[in-house]
């Protein structure tokens, strides 16, 4: 896919973006996607988050300039099912990120979710891809790996799920207390399986 558009090596960015704040706003994306976003079977919700963050962490390739990002109907359910996979899928992206970095890295280029790219100053990263009718989880993938691919190492030593609340962070005191910040200084815990089944007897 990626090579019939014939796209040059590597994409410019906009005159005054730099690549490591362009990186840190395709992690918040992808972090605002699965905290938040993904939660929440709202049309509206969904559709911000396509036209703002999202968008303005993408390159779309000339053909695909003219797609819009816009809430559509849906069926009943069908939302929320999508969100549901979706964010499952993005979750997979970054513990496979975290436990088998080579793999989803190579994996990520070889499908075309992302391009190299380089800012004013000649410092290279990566800029994730859209396509026409692209997958939502792929979506969310290509914000991973445009982060992972710049920064591999705080996917293996910051990465973090709050047992708690199920919210993904980049947080080193985070993996060293067990829970997220706002769980800190709670006594709000994950159950064990037998207590999660004893309560639901």
């Amino acid at each position: 896919m990626a090579a019939a558009l014939e796209l040059p090596l590597v994409l410019a960015l906009p005159a005054r973006a730099r690549v490591a704040p362009f990186t840190d706003g395709c992690r918040a994306a992808a972090l605002d996607f699965v905290n938040r976003v993904a939660w929440r079977p709202n049309k509206e919700a969904i559709a911000a988050w396509l036209r703002g963050p999202y968008r303005a962490h993408v390159f779309a390739p000339a053909r695909a300039s003219g797609v819009r990002l816009q809430a559509a109907p849906v069926v009943a359910g069908a939302l929320e099912r999508l969100l549901v996979v979706a964010r499952g899928e993005a979750i997979l992206a970054m513990e496979q990120a975290r436990d088998d970095g080579p793999s989803f890295g190579f994996g990520a280029l070889a499908s075309g979710l992302v391009y190299r790219c380089q800012d004013s100053t000649g410092a290279q990263g990566w800029i994730p891809v859209a396509y026409p009718r692209m997958r939502l989880a792929d979506r969310v993938a290509s914000l991973v790996a445009a982060d992972y691919l710049l920064r591999p190492d705080d996917y293996e030593g910051l990465l973090f799920r709050c047992p708690a609340c199920d919210a993904w962070s980049f947080d080193a005191g985070a993996r060293a207390r067990g829970t997220c910040g706002a769980h800190a200084t709670s006594d709000v815990r994950a159950l064990r399986p037998d207590e999660a089944e004893r309560m639901s007897a």
